[in-house]
């Protein structure tokens, strides 16, 4: 079957990463109008999508039939998206999962398209899944180190996007009522005022002491980098609407050589150094801000440094389409 004649399915309209996906499958000309199928649970009534100067209509996701030669991206979760999961996989379509429905499933390859594009064409199963936003960019970051890698801390500041479209408009009304001298009302989910705040925890703290969202990360990143290089992480959610940022602590297996390893990102694949990197210079941008670049004083063999990114278009939308294209084009 040619790539023209395959087709794309999208579950999910309502989830933040949607707009940034359809803005990179058109822009980077993936797919047309006529590939393209948009679906969201029957619950929920969504508009028609515009893509390509085209109307797309979103379908009942309960009520679609998959076949052989689709590939088809789950944005969202719950107990329909998981049906329509298997029932996608076992029609012979291809399924990327973005929305952690198969977490904790080693038969599911963890995908990074261009870190290891490659296991698609090992994968047990017609399933993958890409990694998390945050540890998306700091693979980014650090792919240019791998195998230099002993250890690795991540202490993340996730966006409020990162909580979801309902968080995003939750923040909106909050700011909105304290300009105009109105208490903000507290949102049920969190707990906490997302408007004009900082959060050590916007989930519940397990018996770790860490997140369920923490550990995802960690997960994730060992997955990619290996078993061999000791990870841990921490997440705070900032007020901010867009844009993550992570200060990384990297211990190599030698003395740290700065003008050495600076060489090595400066030449990274979707990276660019920049002195201070900033969440709002990295919106919009399809490339990974570095910075901050400095000797540990822990340690000859640290270093840390500060990687920043769009964590909707760069982290999701992007690998999204860069994973449905290798899919539609090879497999």
């Amino acid at each position: 079957m040619s790539e023209a004649a395959r087709e794309l399915i999208i579950v999910g309209v309502d989830n933040a990463a949607f707009g940034p996906l359809l803005e990179v499958l058109e822009e980077r000309e993936i797919i047309s109008a006529e590939q393209l199928s948009l679906l969201e649970t029957e619950e929920r009534e969504v508009d028609p999508q515009v893509f390509a100067n085209r109307n797309i209509p979103v379908e009942p996701l309960e009520k679609f039939t998959f076949s052989d030669g689709q590939v088809v991206i789950l944005l969202s979760s719950g107990a329909a998206v998981e049906a329509a999961m298997a029932a996608a996989e076992n029609s012979g379509a291809w399924v990327v999962d973005v929305a952690n429905n198969t977490r904790g499933d080693e038969s599911v390859a963890l995908v990074h398209p261009l870190f290891n594009g490659g296991e698609l064409a090992t994968a047990e199963r017609r399933v993958v899944a890409l990694p998390s936003a945050g540890a998306a960019m700091v693979v980014d970051a650090l792919a240019p180190l791998k195998g230099k890698l002993q250890a690795l801390e991540v202490q993340l500041n996730q966006p409020v996007s990162a909580l979801g479209k309902s968080a995003i408009d939750a923040m909106a009304a909050q700011t909105a009522r304290m300009f105009s001298g109105q208490d903000a009302e507290i949102d049920p989910e969190i707990g906490h005022r997302l408007a004009f705040n900082q959060l050590s925890a916007c989930e519940a703290v397990l018996a770790s002491g860490h997140t369920l969202s923490e550990l995802t990360l960690v997960h994730d990143l060992r997955r990619l980098f290996g078993s061999d290089t000791a990870i841990d992480a921490g997440i705070n959610t900032v007020s901010v609407f867009h844009g993550q940022l992570a200060n990384l602590g990297v211990v190599l297996n030698e003395d740290v050589d700065l003008d050495k390893v600076r060489a090595l990102l400066a030449n990274g694949a979707g990276l660019k150094m920049v002195e201070q990197p900033s969440a709002e210079d990295a919106v919009g941008s399809d490339v990974t801000l570095i910075g901050r670049l400095r000797q540990s004083l822990l340690s000859k063999r640290q270093l840390n440094l500060c990687a920043v990114s769009d964590n909707l278009r760069k982290d999701v939308a992007i690998n999204c389409a860069q994973t449905a294209h290798l899919l539609l084009k090879n497999y």
